[in-house]
């Protein structure tokens, strides 16, 4: 069986690794990776991955770079556990990882509501990773990306997807005003995660206990890990982003919540340029299909533009789930970008669960989200 097979490649990536016990895992998505849950003589248990594709390779290397990089005393700085990169094994054909595993939910299972203790911590945990020194980032060699180059990436994804021709005139101004519109540019980059979803955050039913997907860590626009925010209800997307703000004080900027509204628009375009490259119709019909909601949605508000002085949020469950549904979809075409704006990690923390990963998903292939 597949999961034996992968114990006992784990033992090959991790030689002191003593398995008394196999079970297949799965996070029940597309199936990027195949994993197993794997008990240990002397207690822990470990999660092994084994990428289905070159995409989810590239991300589980990405995210084994990420970890390394998060001391133990950064770790220290933060309210929930990081994964960690026990050992990989590569030959020719493939590669493998083992991780330490987080058990718990991930809180894309957990009804998120207003009033919800969890919802509260999840604002904390972001803003923790947000205040981590930013000085090992660079060290590291991991990306560093300043206020100009977020801007210029944001351009160059508008622009390409504007090519194809398919992207509605109402987008395209509408995003276009936001480029332009410098005080909405007016942010201090930090430590992000890249690319936070609500799979991201592991629970254990009452707090956050871990945070998966690592792949992505960089310097960037604090916006960027609250663009998931969008897809819940405005009532408790506030309450997520008073506790941000509450928990970084006066280093917040006043524009957060307005990039966080354009990164959640632009998985569209990400989704669109996804089908025109892959040559899919059924892709390309999808995404356009999306951007024509989209475009029904802004038309309904206020103000059709993405400006400092606009908020406009998308509160429509429809809306929240086609910008959902199309971020998964997108990520993972860029998985096999040198760029992104967003990221994704290597995920494998989550729940028991057994056949492996997501698949096009660019988040998915988190060491402890995703499997």
């Amino acid at each position: 069986m597949e999961y034996l097979k992968l114990a006992g490649l784990a033992s090959a990536a991790v030689p002191d690794l003593d398995v008394v016990a196999a079970a297949p895992y799965s996070t029940g998505t597309t199936g990027d990776y195949d994993a197993a849950l794997l008990r240990t003589a002397d207690g822990p248990t470990v999660i092994v991955r084994q990428p289905r594709f070159a995409a989810a390779a590239a991300e589980q290397l990405a995210q084994g770079r990420a970890l390394a990089a998060l001391t133990e005393g950064l770790r220290s700085r933060l309210p929930f556990t990081v994964p960690t990169m026990l050992g990989q094994w590569r030959s020719r054909e493939t590669q493998l990882a083992v991780f330490s595993f987080i058990p718990g939910q991930d809180c894309a299972q957990v009804e998120l509501t207003h009033d919800s203790l969890l919802v509260a911590e999840m604002g904390r945990s972001i803003a923790a990773i947000h205040a981590l020194p930013k000085s090992f980032v660079g060290e590291a060699g991991l990306p560093v990306f300043d206020v100009a180059a977020v801007r210029d990436s944001v351009e160059q994804l508008i622009d390409r997807a504007d090519t194809t021709g398919r992207l509605p005139n109402a987008l395209a101004t509408r995003w276009g005003a936001a480029l332009d519109d410098p005080s909405l540019w007016e942010f201090s980059p930090s430590v992000i995660h890249g690319s936070l979803e609500r799979s991201s955050f592991i629970t254990n039913g009452a707090s956050v206990v871990g945070v998966l997907g690592w792949s992505d860590l960089r310097i960037g626009d604090p916006a960027q890990d609250m663009r998931w925010a969008q897809t819940l209800d405005g009532a408790t997307e506030r309450v997520l982003f008073d506790e941000y703000v509450d928990a970084r004080g006066a280093t917040v900027d006043r524009q957060l919540r307005q990039r966080a509204v354009l990164y959640a628009e632009l998985e569209l375009a990400r989704w669109l340029l996804h089908g025109v490259e892959a040559q899919d119709a059924t892709v390309i019909a999808d995404a356009e299909q999306l951007l024509d909601g989209l475009v029904t949605r802004v038309r309904s508000l206020e103000s059709t533009e993405l400006r400092h002085e606009t908020l406009p949020v998308l509160d429509l469950a429809g809306v929240q789930e086609l910008l959902a549904e199309a971020g998964m979809k997108a990520r993972h075409h860029e998985a096999n970008l040198p760029k992104r704006t967003q990221a994704s990690d290597i995920g494998s923390e989550e729940r028991p669960e057994t056949d492996a990963e997501r698949g096009p998903a660019r988040d998915a292939a988190r060491y402890t989200d995703d499997d």
